[in-house]
């Protein structure tokens, strides 16, 4: 696997889409095989041409790779890159480049943090030693794909801040990563997610050229996390969309117009911000979801805001989601949620 990308010599200073991106999650390398878990039917372990065709035949512009680093590494060091993967990674950018789909590497696993567990060595927040690796990473990432167009590539600098890499540690982290690409490549268009999980802007960042604001489209928990056991407070009842009032209480029941209000300041601000994760667990009725997702679409599109579902295959995907209630199709031996894609499709 030894894709040739194209490249071109000129960056702009102050680049942002020109379009909103409109796509999907692909998990090819979201997780590294790990001791003790069970094979994820969603990761491939590369990126398959025939996704990045299909979202360009449904009228799709945008992937997102959110990539576990260790994938991407030899062993059990943080700075010794295996050549073989990271051209995996060269030829998804080629095939987004081929077929017209933006790609944007997001590290879901960094140095130092994952928000699914809390195993990493060194805690990215507070660890110069983390720091320093996850700074090695990005530059590394910079000079690889250096002169690869905006319009071709983007990179979101980690997955959802919380614990130790969130509250006052995430401006300092977030602009040590920015730095350490931006010495290697001053004009490569970076996404930063919200402070706390995603959930809160960061305003001192509006002013940085080319970097947009990610947030999450999974407000409220309360549908679209119905049936998943680890989050408390969800009724056994299935949800409702409009929610019934009173159905659950506190953060869980919080509207997708109040998560986007919290971004107004950045939208005002001329700030490039998108969704990037939204969906409905499979577990919440198929008409309760799509009427949900027809709701946050809405509203996005009058914002002017781009989306990424979470996932293209997977329980809250329109392949392989594995609901109960719809009347799939076939598309290259997966099963297709016909309904949600022409749903997605229309906005």
């Amino acid at each position: 696997m030894n894709a040739t990308i194209s490249r071109e010599p000129s960056l702009v200073d102050d680049w942002r889409p020109a379009a909103r991106w409109r796509g999907f999650n692909l998990l090819g390398m979201f997780r590294c095989p790990t001791t003790g878990l069970a094979p994820d039917p969603r990761v491939d372990g590369h990126f398959p041409e025939w996704e990045f065709q299909a979202l360009a035949d449904w009228g799709f512009n945008f992937a997102r790779l959110p990539i576990d680093y260790r994938i991407l590494v030899r062993g059990d060091s943080w700075t010794n890159i295996d050549e073989g993967q990271m051209a995996k990674v060269d030829e998804a950018i080629e095939f987004g480049r081929r077929y017209g789909i933006h790609v944007q590497i997001a590290l879901h696993r960094i140095p130092g943090y994952c928000i699914l567990d809390e195993t990493e060595a060194f805690p990215l927040g507070t660890s110069p030693v983390a720091q320093e690796a996850a700074c090695e990473m990005w530059a590394a990432f910079a000079k690889r794909w250096k002169g690869v167009p905006n319009e071709v590539l983007s990179f979101n600098l980690f997955n959802e801040p919380y614990r130790h890499t969130a509250g006052t540690n995430y401006l300092p982290l977030c602009k040590k990563l920015i730095k350490a690409i931006r010495d290697v490549d001053p004009g490569r268009f970076i996404m930063v997610d919200g402070n706390e999980c995603a959930g809160e802007p960061v305003p001192e960042l509006y002013d940085v050229p080319s970097v947009g604001q990610a947030f999450r489209g999974y407000t409220p928990h309360a549908v679209t996390h119905y049936g998943a056991e680890f989050i408390g407070g969800i009724p056994k009842t299935a949800p409702t969309w409009p929610l019934a009032p009173g159905y659950a209480s506190g953060w869980l029941m919080e509207t997708p117009e109040a998560t986007v209000a919290k971004y107004q300041s950045a939208l005002d601000a001329g700030e490039f911000c998108m969704v990037g994760e939204f969906g409905c667990r499979a577990s919440t009725p198929h008409a309760v979801a799509l009427a949900w997702m027809e709701h946050c679409l809405r509203l996005w599109q009058s914002k002017n805001l781009g989306w990424a579902l979470w996932n293209l295959k997977g329980v809250f995907g329109v392949l392989d989601s594995g609901r109960g209630d719809v009347a799939y199709e076939d598309f290259n031996g997966h099963q297709l949620d016909r309904e949600m894609l022409e749903l997605l499709r229309s906005f």
